[in-house]
């Protein structure tokens, strides 16, 4: 289980493959100057066969929270990448299963769902994946969102 350590520090997972690849794409998500969160976006090899992209993260620091700024970095993602998208995220994640059905709802955009199961360290976790299209329609993105590649 992930946890902070005695020091304070959180050992994330190693990301210095999206840096590398130029297959993953990690963009942080910039307001007023400030990054207030990242995208990692994922592509073949990196995703189910039949699948252009994968959205694996999407964080965003609390304070930047319900305001529109996750749903206005996601255009942006779509807006640069189009094709058939997959989204995987744990049922009891409630937020995210919120976020990105209500996200897709609002555009319109139909999306087959699949319920699975995950074991990690012998936890069996339901899990729900999304498939759908992003087209090369424009799509707009709302002020004051600005994601920025970081330089590889």
């Amino acid at each position: 289980m992930e946890d902070v350590s005695n020091e304070g520090k959180y050992e994330a997972e190693d990301l210095s493959p999206y840096y590398r690849d130029d297959r993953l794409f990690p963009y942080l998500i910039m307001v007023d100057n400030r990054i207030a969160g990242f995208i990692l976006v994922t592509s073949p090899p990196y995703v189910t066969d039949g699948i252009d992209y994968s959205v694996q993260e999407l964080f965003l620091l609390p304070r930047y929270r319900g305001q529109g700024i996750g749903q206005a970095a996601v255009l942006h993602i779509f807006k640069h990448h189009h094709g058939h998208y997959e989204i995987s995220m744990f049922r009891n994640n409630t937020k995210a299963v919120k976020f990105w059905s209500a996200l897709l709802s609002s555009l319109h955009i139909d999306a087959g769902s699949d319920i699975g199961i995950i074991e990690i360290s012998g936890n069996r976790l339901p899990t729900q994946t999304l498939r759908f299209v992003i087209s090369n329609e424009p799509l707009s993105v709302p002020a004051p969102i600005d994601c920025t590649l970081p330089l590889k």
